[in-house]
């Protein structure tokens, strides 16, 4: 990050002057030498001399020059000093220098002064745990200074995280290493396509202003490449008209990428989009980019709305965005423009929506009612420093196509440790709106609003060996609506069950769980019709099932939630949601059928990638083992002994004798229901295996139904 507080713009004409030869660089600084030479240090977090590599504790070094660099990490993040150059004449147009490290301006810096004053300061890229002690070049313009008497200080005074710098090569040149960009697009197009790399080393920040305007409406961290190994694209449906001008800092060599960068009616690869591959063909998954969290389930006018965590820009996880889908049955999903942006308030983390009528919210509504998104914004990962994590809201006047947030935000400030991810749901019994928030550890609280603007916290819980993610709703026991629990859930699928007065939840059990595998973070509708408690999660990538393709990770088949009493126990109960039966395409079914290990598997001549299966089975069968292996790799089976299921924890008895499974497979998944218990994983499709095979081991397995529906695609 860098900051010139004499205003520059270096354009791409900039790099290259056809018939000037550049004068030789000037080195003032390659730290190849047994001590710093004529700087001056104090303190103690330069050492004596520069380090040869990382040092104890510190994750590893690269792109450093030779083999000595600036490395402040002497004796750890805690450590303090400052290392100041001998003055030297500018006698070229740029300063040239590698940096990396903190990311804390004043803290963890360089600077240059002149007549004592500081006209020139970079930081390192990291604030946050994680990122990478990478050096990347930078670039001042000194051309205002031509001639001028200047030095150098290299500033470590931060202790904790990435209390830190690191720098090396430093030399005066008419060449930049580095390019600023600032170009305005006319936006009449739907798409801003960008060039990209998996390689996250190229990582670099461009900013959006819009029409103009003096902050950025959102910044994001994009690995633009020469030799793209995929195309993304920045969603522009919704801002037609307007001009979008981009700034950022780029390497010299990727001016040719840069030129690719362009306002299109397409992107590269949209007449093959949903049909690649590796593309699940009824699950939801992003047309480009990174997917997590489901956020903000919400049903409005007929339509099932999906927010999700997205990074528009890359596979991984970066850039946190608020995606948007909507469908009008759970499985037919279309994408939309992204509805939260990261910006001055940081990246965009997860939460909820609602829909809340006129006179229920603290803020003007056009119409009878508006679409909520209730989010965290991660201050840490703002632009500006020293933000905070805080819970805000946005509203939508034109049936979620655009959202505007609230301009009181936050409405919950910073209270402790992450806390994050609001959950937001309408008490109808106390006529006011709940809020769920995870703090930190197996930590979590609830507030209460009339309005959504005014919260009061009312109750501290606990699931123990929980943590992220909550969800709260009320079912009714066996469908008794006089016998209802409270179910308090977190992200890894653990609950509790008990009552809720509208300001504090009880807990009667718990923790249990029912819910394993990939499937992470999922969320329910607090509003579907029919009082139904529709439920999607996040399948959580765990390898190469998705390595290749310009997207990553996808939604679970949605599933209804009920409560029933099993076993003289009451459980949270999960099935496939009904609207999965419009996708059959063809069905084969047998009744009463009986298969042994050695005999004829009546599923051998199947052949598809996409196909769900509903079985009954009689759990007293005389075979050790029952049920089915997903292309030789993924089992889906009952074992008798001891009353376990592939993938999940703990004992999943038979009910009343019988097992019920279902299955469900996709191009690079399986999901299966056991009894209720809901397991998930990923997969890849080996070919010239069959996609399933019936276990029958140590016995025979007596079917009392068995069904295998083929399933079409959704985009089609």
């Amino acid at each position: 990050m860098s900051t010139q507080l004499t205003t520059t713009i270096l354009f791409l004409a900039a790099l290259a002057h056809p018939g000037l030869k550049a004068a030789d660089d000037i080195l003032i600084a390659d730290f190849e030498g047994a001590d710093y030479g004529g700087w001056k240090v104090t303190g103690e977090a330069f050492g004596k001399n520069p380090a040869q590599g990382a040092l104890q504790g510190q994750m590893a070094v690269d792109g450093f020059l030779g083999k000595g660099f600036v490395n402040s990490y002497q004796g750890g993040d805690d450590t303090t000093g400052t290392l100041v150059s001998p003055e030297f004449k500018v006698e070229r147009k740029f300063l040239n220098f590698l940096i990396g490290g903190g990311g804390f301006p004043g803290e963890t810096c360089i600077n240059l002064r002149s007549l004592g004053k500081v006209v020139r300061t970079s930081t390192g890229p990291n604030q946050q745990p994680g990122g990478s002690e990478r050096l990347d070049w930078e670039t001042w313009d000194l051309s205002d200074l031509m001639g001028k008497t200047v030095s150098l200080e290299i500033i470590d005074s931060r202790k904790g995280t990435w209390g830190h710098l690191n720098v090396d090569q430093i030399d005066q040149s008419d060449t930049p290493r580095v390019m600023e960009i600032r170009q305005e697009f006319t936006v009449n197009q739907r798409y801003l396509v960008w060039p990209v790399s998996l390689d996250t080393k190229l990582k670099k920040r461009f900013f959006m202003t819009l029409d103009g305007e003096d902050k950025p409406f959102t910044f994001s961290d994009i690995c633009l490449t020469n030799h793209p190994d995929f195309w993304v694209f920045t969603d522009l449906a919704n801002f037609q008209g307007r001009k979008i001008t981009i700034t950022g800092k780029l390497p010299g060599a990727l001016q040719e990428a840069w030129k690719k960068v362009a306002i299109s009616s397409t992107y590269p690869g949209e007449t093959g989009i949903y049909h690649e591959p590796l593309r699940p063909q009824y699950h939801f998954t992003s047309r480009r980019g990174w997917l997590n969290d489901p956020n903000g389930l919400v049903w409005k006018d007929g339509n099932w709305h999906l927010f999700y965590q997205h990074n528009p820009y890359n596979h991984g996880w970066d850039n946190m965005t608020w995606g948007h889908a909507v469908s009008p049955d759970l499985f037919h999903w279309k994408e939309l423009p992204p509805a939260l942006f990261p910006d001055a308030e940081g990246s965009m983390f997860s939460g909820s929506a609602v829909l809340a009528p006129k006179g229920k919210v603290g803020f003007p509504v056009k119409g009878e009612s508006t679409l909520v998104l209730a989010y965290t914004a991660h201050g840490p990962n703002s632009y500006l420093p020293g933000i905070a994590t805080t819970q805000s809201i946005a509203s939508s006047d034109d049936n979620g196509k655009t959202f505007r947030k609230f301009a009181g935000n936050p409405v919950i400030p910073h209270v402790r440790a992450e806390n994050r991810d609001p959950k937001v749901q309408w008490h109808e019994a106390t006529k006011r709106w709940i809020l769920n928030l995870y703090y930190d550890g197996n930590d979590y609280a609830i507030y209460t609003s009339p309005d959504l603007v005014k919260w009061e916290k009312t109750c501290d819980y606990q699931i123990p060996g929980e943590g992220e993610c909550p969800d709260m709703f009320e079912l009714p026991v066996d469908g008794d609506a006089k016998n209802t629990r409270w179910v308090v859930w977190g992200a890894n699928g653990k609950y509790m069950l008990g009552s809720f007065d509208g300001r504090k939840f009880t807990a009667e059990s718990g923790p249990h769980r029912y819910y394993f595998g990939s499937a992470y973070a999922g969320q329910t509708y607090s509003n579907a019709p029919g009082g139904r408690r529709v439920h999607i999660g996040w399948m959580r990538a765990g390898g190469a099932e998705m390595q290749g393709a310009p997207f990553n990770c996808e939604m679970t088949v949605p599933m209804d939630f009920s409560l029933k009493k099993v076993g003289g126990a009451i459980r949270l109960w999960a099935e496939p949601s009904e609207e999965v039966t419009k996708l059959r395409e063809s069905t084969k079914e047998w009744k009463n059928l009986t298969v042994t290990s050695d005999g004829v598997d009546p599923l051998a001549d199947f052949s598809g990638g996409q196909f769900e299966i509903e079985a009954v089975v009689d759990a007293n069968s005389q075979a050790a083992e029952m049920g089915f292996k997903i292309f030789d790799q993924s089992p889906a089976i009952w074992k008798k002994d001891d009353q376990t299921f592939s993938g999940a924890e703990g004992v999943q008895p038979p009910v009343d004798g019988k097992l019920h499974i279902h299955v469900f497979v996709d191009t690079v998944s399986m999901e299966a229901f056991i009894n209720g218990t809901f397991v998930s994983r990923y997969l890849r499709q080996t070919p010239g295996t069959k996609p399933v095979k019936i276990v029958a081991s140590g016995g025979s397995v007596i079917f009392e139904s068995l069904k295998i529906h083929t399933l079409r695609s959704v985009w089609k």
